[in-house]
């Protein structure tokens, strides 16, 4: 009899920045929940919500610390609650928010969408025109594990 495999998906954890967000507690609404393409590219996008975020890795100043946080063990409900290790890293995922248009026929440009950097002078109307959602199904990005992780 041969012995039982169990494969587990591969977990990657990764420290985003973001910024050129709008709306400071979006994060709250959206749950955290994100959409990321091409994480292992050198140009990854990540989608919350409604924002479109593209970006590039960096060097952190300093080291990045990764907590994981637990239920307090006091019958306090206002307790701070227990931090513990999860890991550390010195990159970081840089990432702006920008605005995605379909591709005009007979543009010779790369890829399936330009980008439109967010301008100040831009009215919030014609931003959120110019926002569209990532659901293009055909484009994945590789396994996690296939990046080199650093410590």
């Amino acid at each position: 009899m041969a012995p039982t495999v169990v494969l587990r998906p591969l977990e990657q954890l990764v420290v985003v920045e973001l910024s050129g967000i709008i709306n400071s507690d979006f994060l709250t609404k959206c749950q955290g929940t994100c959409k990321i393409l091409d994480i292992d590219s050198e140009q990854p996008m990540m989608q919350v919500g409604r924002y479109v975020f593209a970006g590039e890795y960096d060097d952190a100043l300093g080291t990045c610390v990764l907590f994981e946080e637990g239920q307090s063990s006091g019958a306090d409900p206002e307790a701070s609650p227990e931090l513990s290790y999860k890991c550390h890293t010195v990159k970081r995922l840089m990432m702006q928010r920008t605005f995605l248009a379909e591709k005009k026929e007979g543009d010779n440009s790369s890829g399936d969408f330009q980008f439109q950097p967010l301008s100040d002078g831009m009215s919030p109307a014609r931003l959120d025109s110019l926002s569209h959602f990532i659901q293009n199904p055909k484009r994945t990005s590789k396994p996690a594990g296939e990046r080199e992780q650093t410590q």
